[in-house]
């Protein structure tokens, strides 16, 4: 009795590969994030480069202050700080300010603006530029009608700030008597081991001024 081969049995039989295949021991590795129509990153453009050159030194100047150790201030600085001299060191030392700084970009771009529009109307009513060009002029109703709002604007957000100020004073005597209490207790209840009190002490000292340095 006969059996019959499946179809595809009997092909296999017949026709056998003559060509062995040839693997390569390295496979290469295809990456999926690999693009073939990849382009170089486009060149940054010279005017965007010169207009970004302002807000990038502005901005490291700012990191670098806040990266400088902050001292506690002390006696000598408050009278500094009281001195009649005081308000030239601070014009002479307005570049140093970081709110002076965060400010620096956007009056930049402003007075540009403003005065890119002053010479236009210069050029068009000296007869410079062709009659086509008009003159370039804005109603001053909506100053009118946005000053009141600025200016309650400018009064919360000054209150705000003085606010803000007086929390962080209190937040601050409350973490400098605190310490002061702590080190009491410490100089009355250790008595035995004068290693341990000084460390104790030591480590109090350093906490409110971690603190301020860290924050």
């Amino acid at each position: 009795m006969t059996t019959l081969k499946p179809p595809f049995q009997t092909l296999n039989s017949q026709f056998k590969l003559q060509i062995p295949l040839k693997l390569s021991p390295k496979p290469s590795k295809i990456l999926c994030s690999q693009n073939p129509n990849h382009l170089p990153p486009p060149k940054p453009i010279p005017i965007l480069s010169i207009l970004r050159s302002i807000p990038d030194w502005a901005d490291g100047v700012k990191e670098r202050r806040m990266k400088q150790p902050r001292p506690l201030y002390k006696h000598s600085d408050w009278i500094r700080h009281r001195s009649s001299v005081r308000h030239l060191r601070h014009l002479l030392s307005s570049l140093n300010s970081r709110v002076i700084l965060s400010l620096v970009p956007p009056v930049i771009a402003f007075t540009s603006v403003a005065a890119v529009v002053a010479s236009y109307n210069t050029a068009v009513v000296w007869h410079l530029l062709p009659e086509v060009f008009p003159v370039l002029r804005a109603s001053s109703l909506p100053y009118q009608l946005t000053a009141p709002a600025l200016a309650l604007l400018l009064v919360f957000r000054t209150e705000a700030s003085y606010s803000r100020f007086e929390e962080g004073r209190k937040a601050w005597s409350k973490v400098v008597s605190g310490t002061n209490d702590f080190a009491r207790q410490v100089m009355v209840s250790v008595e035995e081991d004068c290693l341990v009190k000084t460390a104790l002490l030591q480590y109090i000292m350093a906490f409110p001024v971690a603190l301020k340095v860290c924050n």
